[in-house]
Parts: structure tokens; C-alpha cells; sequence
């Protein structure tokens, strides 16, 4: 088992464990095994509910859980997959407690007949719960139809999602005031405290790695390598892996992949082309200028240093920053092939090109998709393309695919289709 492997496992029992604890602090003091069943069910919803939250903010935030798990796009699915399943469970506790209070007690928990400070807290728990509901439409529904920027600003309404259960629950929950629970909550209260602490500090440079920038020199169309040094501590980043840059402390962070790192000096470089409004003003970074990296985060090209199989590394624009250090760190003398598929719109897009052609450890196939009188292959890469140069047996490779998401998953499409294995086809998520 990798290394890699074992920290997955380990945190997937942690959370599984600590989300499950709940569970054994619900009393079964009910007079009927129906209104017992209820209970639990509310219970459930809340209290498991709550832990799942925690977990899923956790995940969340890259500056405390990076040092967990180096690979961020595995734990970006998995803070999707504990939202997904948190959502139902979070459900139920209106549904039951509210059957529950009136079963029970006789009480509608939507009335004041409790008194203004049992509905103060109620109304505070249905706030949290339309969060939860806001989040989940514009994430799932409207994602598409929002840019990043929009997006990440509505998403930081969430952060309001977890003080107010918590506060809720610790005021007005019977189980959490009557049982041990009540020490494990007031443990949640302090350690989420502790986060969005950390996560504020975080946002002012806190962690962050400043950098002076010692040159900046176009490699393409609209692409910039930008040379940073360190002002501090070196990072370390391995072959592959990308950081967070800004300009600023409060500025916007866009990630890079780590174009070139020299572990003498500490001098790592970044290769930015003009997709959007960060990237275009990070174009604009200087000689001289101080800025912020966090990271390094991602282990997309790792196994290519330890397979047996043929390597073929997929880029689609920007998305050849990766192999850049790949294919230095690939063996000449392997009698292992290596190859580099690289589409452009045009061949004035093409990044490194004088560098990539004269790597002759690796085969190098342009695909250029809007340029007629280009002289090699047209068009865009596919499986048949592969196929022309790799033969039909696909299984017999390692894929490496980094670019466009559209581009991404439709060759995983297609690669599937020829029966190559799914821990056979890696790539990196080129967008964020």
C-alpha cells in the first residue's frame, strides 16, 4: 500500500468514526417504539447531520487539510460527496422533530408555544437550513451558468451554515444538553472556532509562501513563465504539483502548476496564459514584484515515475505545464516509450516548443484545431488519433490528460470504450 493510499484510508476512517460517534449518545427512554423510532430519526438528522458538516468544511479549506492528504482534487470530491450526503440527513430533523415535539409533547415547534426564545432558536435552525438549501441550488443547478468569481462570492454564504446549527443545537437540543454529547458539541463550538480563525488568517497571508519575482519571459500567444525566489522558507513542490498564487494578501489566488523548480535555490516557476480576469492580471506581474504561493498541492504525474507501462502524456493548451518536469524526470535510456499529444488552436499557442521537439526521449504530436494550412495533424486529439500512433492496444498504456474539462472527459469517454482500465487514464483538473 502507497503512502498516498494509507493517509486516504486513515482519514475516511476518521470521519467515518467520528461521525457515527453521535449515534451512541441518543437516549432510548421513549414510551413507544414508534415515537423511539422517530427520535433517532430526528436525532440522526441533526446530529450526524452536524458532524458531516463539520467534516465537509473542513475539507473545504486547502490550507487545513492539505498537510492531511497532498492530493486536493480527491479531497474536492470527497467535500462534494459529504455534502451530498449530508443533505438527506439534514432533512430528516425538521421532518421528525417535528412529529416528535408533537407526538411528545404536544407542541408545534413553528409556534411560540414554547416561549420566544425556544422560537428565536427554531427560526435560527430553519436560517441555517435555507442555507444549506441556497448552497445546494446555485452549486448543483446554477453552477453552469455562473463564472468562478460569482460563484465563489455566493458560496461563502455557507459560512453562516455552521455557527447557527451550532448555536441552535446547543440551546435547544435535549440530547446534546442531557448527555455526553454536550462535551462533544462544546468541543465542535471550539474547533470550529479555531477554523474559521485560521481560515481568516489564512485570507490575510497567514502560511502563505512570499516570493519575489526575478523574470517573466513569454513562451506562447498570450503565455508567460514567471521565475519566482523565495523570501523565506524553499517549498518543495514534486513533479506535477501546482500552488496558489496572489498578488496580494486579499487579492484573488489562482492556481499553477509548478513549471520549474530548482531545488538549489528554491526558484519554482509558473506558466500563465490569458483565460480570464486573474490570469490576464497576473499576465502583468513584474520583475520585482512580492508575491503569495500557498500549496504545494496534487500528485497528478506520480505514478508515471512508477509504472512499467508507456507513458502518454495528453496536453490541451496551458495543460503542458505538468509534463514540462515530466518528461525531464522521464528516463532517456528506458526502453519504455514515451509520448506527448499537444493540442493548440494555432501553432503560435504552442508553449516550449523548441524545448518539447528537442527531447528526443519523447515522441511529439501536434494537433493543431484552427489553422488550415498547419502541415501536421488537424483537428482535435482523439482515441482514433492515439490509435494512428500508439497502435489499438490503448490497455497497454498509462494516460496522463491535462486540459479543457470538455477535452478531459471526452477522451476518458473514449479510452473507456477501448477497455483501458480506469486507474490506467489520470488527470488533472484544469479548471478550479
Amino acid at each position: 500500500m502507497t503512502k498516498l493510499k494509507a493517509e486516504k484510508i486513515t482519514l475516511l476512517i476518521a470521519i467515518a468514526a467520528t461521525t457515527l460517534l453521535p449515534v451512541w449518545f441518543i437516549p432510548y427512554d421513549e414510551p413507544t417504539a414508534g415515537l423511539q423510532a422517530i427520535k433517532i430519526l430526528a436525532k440522526i438528522g441533526s446530529l450526524v447531520g452536524a458532524m458531516l458538516l463539520v467534516w465537509q468544511f473542513l475539507l473545504g479549506f486547502r490550507g487545513a487539510v492539505g498537510w492531511l492528504v497532498p492530493d486536493l482534487l480527491w479531497l474536492i470530491d470527497l467535500h462534494k460527496a459529504l455534502g451530498a450526503c449530508a443533505i438527506p440527513l439534514i432533512l430528516l430533523h425538521p421532518i421528525f422533530i417535528t412529529i416528535y415535539y408533537a407526538r411528545r409533547f404536544g407542541l408545534n415547534v413553528f409556534s411560540f408555544e414554547a416561549g420566544a426564545a425556544f422560537a428565536a432558536y427554531v427560526a435560527l435552525g430553519v436560517f441555517a437550513l435555507l442555507l444549506v438549501a441556497f448552497i445546494v441550488v446555485t452549486s448543483l443547478f446554477l453552477r453552469s451558468r455562473m463564472d468562478a468569481h460569482t460563484w465563489y462570492r455566493s458560496h461563502l454564504l455557507s459560512y453562516a451554515i455552521m455557527p447557527a446549527v451550532l448555536v441552535h443545537g446547543y440551546a435547544i437540543g435535549m440530547t446534546i444538553a442531557g448527555t455526553g454529547m454536550g462535551v462533544l458539541w462544546r468541543v465542535l463550538i471550539v474547533l470550529v472556532s479555531v477554523f474559521y480563525l485560521s481560515r481568516l488568517l489564512f485570507r490575510f497571508g497567514w502560511a502563505a509562501h512570499p516570493h519575489r519575482v526575478i523574470r517573466t519571459v513569454p513562451v506562447a500567444d498570450q503565455t508567460t513563465e514567471i521565475t519566482m525566489r523565495p523570501l523565506a522558507a524553499k517549498m518543495t513542490p514534486r513533479i506535477g504539483q501546482f500552488v496558489f498564487l496572489r498578488r496580494q494578501s486579499l487579492a484573488g489566488a489562482r492556481p499553477y502548476t509548478v513549471s520549474h523548480y530548482d531545488p538549489d535555490t528554491g526558484e519554482l516557476a509558473v506558466t500563465i496564459k490569458a483565460l480570464g480576469e486573474t490570469s490576464s492580471r497576473h499576465q502583468d506581474i513584474e520583475p520585482g514584484e512580492r508575491v503569495l504561493l500557498d500549496g504545494p498541492y496534487g500528485v497528478f504525474t506520480w505514478e508515471a515515475l512508477t509504472t512499467h507501462r508507456p507513458i502518454v502524456m495528453i496536453a490541451g493548451g496551458i495543460g503542458i505545464t505538468p509534463f514540462r518536469r515530466l518528461h525531464r524526470q522521464l528516463n532517456p535510456h528506458s526502453d519504455r516509450q514515451h509520448f506527448l499529444f499537444y493540442g493548440n488552436t494555432d501553432s503560435r499557442d504552442i508553449a516550449y516548443r523548441e524545448e518539447l521537439e528537442q527531447a528526443g526521449h519523447v515522441q511529439v504530436v501536434h494537433v493543431i484545431s484552427d489553422e488550415p494550412d498547419y502541415p501536421g495533424e488537424k483537428g482535435y486529439i482523439t482515441a482514433d488519433l492515439l490509435e494512428k500512433y500508439l497502435g489499438p492496444e490503448l490497455a497497454r498504456c498509462e494516460f496522463f490528460i491535462c486540459g479543457p474539462p470538455a477535452m478531459t472527459v471526452k477522451l476518458e469517454r473514449e479510452l473507456h470504450q477501448r477497455y483501458v482500465p480506469t486507474d490506467q487514464v489520470h488527470h488533472e483538473l484544469f479548471t478550479y
